[in-house]
């Protein structure tokens, strides 16, 4: 083996008739091998090999290249594993495999050549189709009223409902091929502007905003002019009919207001209207229960449940003279095919071939167009009728009575098939499969029924304001709890440092009352010690040129000063510890003064924090009760073509429709007072509502979502976005990996670049997160660093080294006291923003935590990891909760203020829980 490796070196290098170009044949190998561990950002053995230059100045063990001489040059002798060199070594970090035999071929040639430099070519990106069956998801983010999702699957970006359940969207840029493809590269980041409307995904060297076009609902009233008897909307929602007091029948388009049709005294009298399911034929019926049925098209009556008076009989001739006169019958009056009844309720069946009739008398009939005069007479019930509507099936009737019960009627059998009670029901309707009943009850409440069992599914209440409203309260209160927290521990850092203070101040003053007490004593010592040197002095000046006794004299006068100037210390001594006592006894009493105002601040901060949170609780029971008890009257419901929303048209003028799956409020009409009507589903999925009076009431369906601008300029692959807290600009991060971390700031409203921090961070930023009043961004990067930049100036503010590896996430608490940081070392770590310093160090993951973010107004911090694992943790490292066994390494998750946590991975699917109870509420696979 090692003679072939060797004959394919000779051969390849033979190969090389001109010496190899450095950014073409050899930097792409190093690149892969090499410069991953060795560059301006790692550095390992202070060798960096991104230019042929820096290879020559070489690092730690000295040049890695020599030119001309690739057998003294270290590189090519750790790329051959000779001389206790091996590079890369053996399971190393970065992935990176040895050079093969051609590489070491063309990196020896290149270096007996003279290891020249060249020119870096830029070079076009030529895409190629990505793996198929592979569409890992990489990113997800979530609107904040935890409405919407999306997650970057593979290259695409994919929305979903997750009030209704559903996916709702894929993003497609028309111009990306394959069709239905929202980049050319993976998407590797995603945000929604604060308000939703729009999502910015991040990909290779750009980033595309896309924006919501929602389509409004409206309510429109009408002119009183028009003398509206009565209305009715068809089963599709596509055609209104109404009767007015001139007997004319018309047909309009509901959404346009539209006039289609218009048949002159075809109404008159006209107590109840029904549409048939495709809009073409008109039930009618007066006041005395009589029926007619048209055809709106032509505007001929094809049934009546009163036959045409008979011709008239001519009169027979007269008899003979003499002859006695014959006895002529008079004619026959006609005489309805029916007795007639009043109706309380009138209906086609689901196929359009027959009309049903819910009597006074409690009795259903129905009537076939094919032969009207032999109307179905189903047995009478105990309570009269509310409402009645089609079933599932072509023969299948539902009904509502005053008593409560539902009833399930065959029609061809004759009978109930089944039924069940419920309490207080004015209405009903059922879904288009027959599975679920649909009720509104005098309590206010629209609740949906299992049919088979006859169970209740959900109890749908309060409209969309009341949810923001809840929301909105619900993180006040969650807000006020991360406040209260604060200001109590400020209050027992303060009464901690106060009672320490009061021990130093204790101390000072009992230095100062004995060193005054000392001061006297030490005073009475001077005098004589400078009488005694006084003498001493004048003992010298007496021995005069007594040589002996000048010299004893001046022994004795040296020893009487050392004793005064003894005595003058000790005595200036007492007086600097009195006067430093004094200053420690002023510098903390100022400390106490400043800790009482502080501590002043501390409870009235938390006087009002609890006043606030009190208030808002106190405001939260009492929208649940209003919202519990109801303000109006349902008087017709209905479910969406598929089943998926449910629709409430209230005697208040209100429209709400909820979601039936999580019960969520997703729309509201407002619209007057009513209170006869009748509800259908629009084609669109919306709803159409009409009053007796003509009004009508349209529900939107949701929106649309296009491309608005993409934004370029990247170096390399966007790794995090972040919108500003007032949606007014987009923070991009990324960088040339190993070489730089880039972050730019966009403003959303133009696309233009307003802020540009080339090389905040030495290798690429992973993640971004602005500070909750937007003066303030947190970027986490590949170098190990998170550091967060004052926006308006672009300063650094503060830097933080904590992690070992890579900071995948970085996210601000909802007060901005703490920023937490997850790492790829497994480690989540809390800084305290108003200290600068490290909170705390969380640990207990096996592989790296790939992004973190706070939820809501709380301390908990909701995690991804790549051991299989979302995780929520507080922000003092206690564990919340855990959702483990995940089938597969988990990059990305998020969480709305209330809880709602999606997060997505490696194997393609977007999962949804209650982050209250773990409990999983969705689970979406590739569409």
């Amino acid at each position: 083996m090692k003679f072939v490796a060797l004959v394919s070196l000779l051969v390849t290098v033979s190969a090389w008739a001109e010496a190899p170009d450095f950014y073409k044949d050899v930097y792409p190998f190093l690149k892969e091998s090499c410069i991953s561990c060795h560059n301006k950002t790692t550095t390992k053995a202070g060798l960096n090999m991104e230019t042929p230059e820096l290879m020559k100045k070489g690092g730690d063990s000295g040049p890695a290249v020599v030119p001309g001489k690739s057998e003294e040059s270290l590189v090519v002798a750790a790329s051959v594993h000779t001389k206790d060199l091996e590079m890369p070594p053996k399971g190393n970090k970065s992935g990176a495999a040895n050079l093969t035999p051609e590489e070491i071929a063309v990196l020896k040639a290149w270096i007996d050549a003279g290891a020249q430099a060249s020119v870096a070519q830029e070079r076009t990106v030529v895409w190629q189709p990505l793996a198929a069956g592979v569409h890992p998801i990489y990113s997800v983010a979530l609107t904040k009223d935890g409405r919407f999702a999306a997650c970057g699957r593979s290259n695409r970006v994919q929305l979903y409902d997750l009030a209704t359940r559903q996916f709702t969207a894929g993003l497609a840029d028309p111009k990306v091929q394959p069709a239905g493809s929202t980049h050319r590269a993976m998407v590797q980041a995603l945000a929604f502007s604060p308000d939703g409307t729009r999502l910015a995904s991040g990909s290779f060297r750009e980033v595309k905003i896309w924006k919501a076009s929602r389509v409004e609902s409206t309510a429109r009233g009408t002119d009183p002019a028009l003398g509206l008897v009565i209305t009715a909307l068809s089963a599709d929602g596509k055609s209104l009919a109404w009767a007015d007091k001139t007997g004319a029948l018309v047909q309009i388009d509901p959404r346009s207001g539209k006039v289609l049709k218009k048949i002159p005294g075809a109404a008159g009298g006209a107590k109840r209207l029904s549409l048939s399911p495709d809009g073409t034929r008109v039930a009618l019926a007066d006041a005395a229960g009589n029926l007619s049925v048209w055809e709106v098209k032509s505007g001929h009556k094809l049934a009546s449940s009163v036959p045409p008076a008979p011709a008239p009989v001519a009169p027979a001739p007269a008899p003979a003279v003499g002859t006695p006169a014959a006895t002529t019958p008079a004619p026959a009056p006609a005489k309805p095919l029916s007795v007639p009844v009043p109706v309380r309720a009138l209906t086609f069946t689901r196929d359009g071939s027959a009309v049903v009739t819910a009597g006074d008398d409690k009795i259903l009939r129905i009537w076939p167009l094919a032969n009207f005069a032999a109307p179905k007479v189903l047995p009478a019930t105990v309570a009269p009728f509310l409402a009645v509507s089609c079933g599932a099936g072509t023969d299948d009737l539902i009904t509502l009575s005053e008593d409560g019960k539902v009833r399930f009627w065959s029609v061809a059998a004759g009978k109930v098939a089944r039924d069940f009670t419920v309490a207080g029901a004015a209405t009903a309707a059922l879904s288009t499969d027959g599975k679920w009943l649909v009720t509104g009850s005098n309590d206010g409440a629209v609740r949906i029924w299992e049919v088979a069992t006859g169970k209740m599914a959900n109890e749908l209440r309060g409209t969309v304001a009341d949810a923001q409203k809840l929301a909105a309260l619900n993180w006040t209160v969650a807000a006020q709890t991360l406040e209260l927290a604060f200001q109590k521990s400020e209050v027992a850092r303060i009464d901690a440092q106060t009672k320490a203070l009061d021990e130093l101040l204790k101390k000072a003053q009992e230095t100062i009352v004995a060193q005054q007490k000392l001061l006297p004593e030490k005073e009475k010592l001077i005098a004589p010690a400078v009488a005694a040197a006084a003498t001493g002095q004048k003992a010298v000046e007496a021995a005069g040129t007594d040589e002996p006794k000048r010299k004893a004299a001046l022994e004795a006068l040296q020893k009487l000063a050392t004793a005064q100037t003894s005595a003058q210390a000790a005595f200036a001594a007492v007086q600097s510890n009195i006067k430093d006592a004094e200053a420690e006894v002023q510098r903390i009493t100022e400390s106490k003064a400043s800790n009482a105002v502080a501590l002043t601040a501390a409870n009235n901060a938390i006087a009002v924090a609890t006043k606030t949170q009190s208030e808002a609780n106190a405001a939260v029971a009492a929208l649940q009760q209003s919202i519990k008890k109801g303000n109006a009257k349902p008087i017709a419901v209905a479910f969406s073509g598929g089943g998926e929303r449910v629709a409430g048209l209230f005697a208040d003028g209100t429209l709400q429709v909820w979601a039936s799956a999580s019960g969520m409020a997703v729309a509201q009409v407002m619209g007057k007072p009513v209170s006869e009507g009748s509800l259908g589903a629009a084609p669109s999925g919306g709803f159409v509502g009409c009053g007796r009076d003509g009004a009508v009431w349209l529900s939107g369906s949701g929106s649309t979502w296009s491309l608005e601008r993409i934004l370029t300029g990247f170096a390399d692959q966007v790794n995090a976005l972040r919108f500003s807290p007032d949606g007014k600009l987009l923070a991009t991060g990324g960088g040339e990996p190993s070489r730089s971390g880039d972050v730019i700031l966009f403003d959303v409203g133009t696309g233009k670049a307003v802020q540009t921090w080339k090389e905040r961070h030495s290798d690429a930023v992973l993640s971004l997160d602005f500070s909750p009043d937007g003066k303030r961004l947190a970027s986490g990067a590949a170098d190990k660093i998170a550091k967060v930049t004052d926006v308006a100036t672009g300063k650094q503010v503060n830097l933080f080294e904590g992690h070992t590896h890579y900071v995948m996430g970085v996210a601000f608490r909802a007060d901005g006291r703490v920023l937490a940081t997850a790492g790829a070392d497994g480690t989540v770590v809390t800084w305290d923003m108003i200290l600068g310093e490290r909170k705390k160090k969380i640990e207990g993951w096996r592989k790296e935590v790939t992004s973190l973010q706070f939820i809501g107004a709380t301390n908990q911090i909701v995690t991804s990891a790549g051991d299989n694992l979302v995780r929520i943790v507080s922000d003092d490292g206690a564990q919340i909760r855990s959702i483990a066994n995940l089938p597969d390494f988990m990059q990305s998750a998020v969480s709305s203020p209330s809880a709602t946590i999606v997060a997505g991975g490696e194997d393609s699917v977007l999962r949804v829980w209650n982050g209250a109870d773990g409990k999983e509420i969705a689970v979406f696979g590739i569409n």
